[in-house]
């Protein structure tokens, strides 16, 4: 299987019983981090999320490693009119669908017609979508130098007669859903044989999730889970039953401060949000990981994206500068004026437990001035369902996009805070769009983070996209494991 790989293993363990190359079988049990709230593509958002989207689903395009992308479902790059205002893209012929039936040009159609009327983001400037025998038409508002790219988005992976899929979704990926079981916490999946770039390796992927700091590490610590992100000893002068290896992604995972209206008079005034983006200590947010890499950010867009990075004067916050925000937002809000009586909720998903560090620092900035708060760890259903009807103050939430795609980071972060500013623009200048998020502040970046990965030495295609996704459907199993005794790194 084609995958775009940005960082892999450099060594292969010993091969056992004169095995030679990768077979087909077994089963593995790996982790998201956090519990996905959706198996909806359109409405992917966390890393869990677009980590399973990328194993059920496919999309008309995939990016690769130089920026470019390739067709996936697409049967060929778009072809563009004269005025570059109508698309026609080719679907290919025969692709199944996990269900048996076959994917269609209506297919894809009704998926991207969803994209168009529920997620303006995704496609700006997209108007309509219709069918053409085995291609898809799309008529543009303005020439969209970015749409390959744009429809390799996660978020616009196709789905069966483009409807919202419910929790046993049906796709054309190279992993098909046996059951998500959300009081187990575990989402069971198995090959899908007929996957049109050819069936996983794995017979079984396990996908499974945690709401204590230690439980995965401790899982794999026993050998008993192949894959973890929260490294390889969590007992003292412990190691892993198996000898292990490590692989990291790029900093592609972006965490931040969203608002909701549970008191719209304050958290929509823009000098609170700034007073808030000024008190916050990005500094010690560098402490929160389990040596994976951690890059304090005050812009919604990574530096290989052509983000401004944080001078290491402002990793401490103003305070000052902050209060002074909060004077100014006190002559509109009320409750400002009457700071006692005020009280915030921060909500944070409870199998997230880097979150709540990160909201305590939230809650620290928050009483710098004078702010009282309190976190609340909800399910991953909860938070999702909270934060779109407004019902909560301030929430903790994550991005994850392709680390080089700026356009793609500025519309989501502008949308994911409910601003339809950058769906507005004919064309997004970057230069525009940092200055008007430093003004509106639709969320309130925090940091950068990488995703480092554990697993034992006879598991392999362990990697990353460009998007910070590890490639799960690339695993296979070679040779035995090696128990750690004989020696192996921890």
């Amino acid at each position: 299987m084609k995958r775009l790989v940005v960082a892999s293993l450099l060594a292969l363990a010993a091969p056992a019983h004169a095995e030679t190359r990768a077979r087909y079988g077994g089963s593995v049990e790996a982790t998201l981090l956090g519990a996905p709230a959706t198996l909806d593509p359109l409405n992917a958002r966390s890393h869990a999320e677009v980590t399973v989207v990328e194993l059920l689903f496919d999309t008309l395009y995939r990016p690769r490693a130089d920026g470019s992308v390739e067709p996936e479902l697409a049967d060929g790059p778009p072809v563009l009119d004269e005025k570059k205002t109508t698309v026609r893209i080719a679907i290919k012929r025969g692709i199944k669908m996990h269900d048996g039936t076959e994917l269609g040009a209506l297919d894809v159609a009704q998926t991207l017609e969803r994209a168009r009327q529920q997620a303006r983001w995704l496609v700006p400037g997209l108007i309509g979508v219709k069918t053409d025998g085995d291609a898809v038409v799309l008529s543009l508002r303005a020439p969209q130098a970015e749409l390959p790219l744009l429809l390799a988005l996660p978020q616009l992976a196709i789905t069966k007669a483009g409807k919202a899929p419910g929790d046993r979704p049906i796709g054309t990926g190279p992993y098909a859903s046996d059951g998500l079981d959300r009081a187990r916490r575990k989402l069971q999946l198995r090959a899908f044989d007929d996957h049109f770039a050819g069936r996983p390796y794995l017979d079984q992927l396990a996908l499974t999730w945690y709401d204590t700091p230690d439980a995965e590490a401790r899982r794999f610590e026993t050998g008993k889970a192949q894959v973890s992100a929260r490294g390889a000893a969590a007992f003292a002068g412990g190691r892993p039953a198996f000898k292990s290896l490590d692989v990291e992604g790029p900093a592609a995972l972006l965490l931040f401060v969203g608002f909701g209206r549970a008191h719209a008079d304050l958290t929509t005034d823009r000098a609170f949000r700034k007073a808030l983006d000024l008190a916050l200590g990005r500094g010690g947010l560098t402490s929160i990981s389990s040596g994976e890499r951690v890059i304090p950010t005050r812009s919604p867009v990574p530096v290989e994206a052509g983000g401004s990075a944080l001078a290491a004067a402002s990793r401490a916050g103003d305070i000052d500068a902050a209060r002074k925000q909060l004077a100014d937002a006190a002559r509109r809000v009320a409750s400002l004026r009457q700071l006692t009586k005020l009280r915030l909720e921060v909500l944070i998903e409870e199998t997230r437990p880097d979150d709540r560090e990160i909201a305590e620092r939230v809650v620290l900035a928050l009483d710098k001035l004078g702010i009282q708060a309190v976190i609340t760890a909800v399910p991953a259903t909860t938070l999702r369902d909270r934060v779109a009807k407004g019902q909560c103050d301030l929430w903790i939430g994550q991005l994850a996009e392709p680390i080089s795609a700026q356009l793609v980071w500025w519309s989501a972060a502008f949308a994911v805070g409910n601003d339809d500013w950058a769906v507005s623009q004919l064309s997004l200048d970057p230069a525009v769009a940092a200055r008007e998020f430093a003004q509106r502040l639709p969320i309130v970046p925090l940091m950068f983070r990488s995703v480092r990965m554990w697993h034992p030495t006879n598991l392999h295609g362990v990697a990353f996209d460009a998007s910070g996704r590890p490639l799960y459907a690339d695993l296979y199993l070679f040779g035995a494991q090696i128990p750690s005794r004989s020696g192996g790194r921890p």
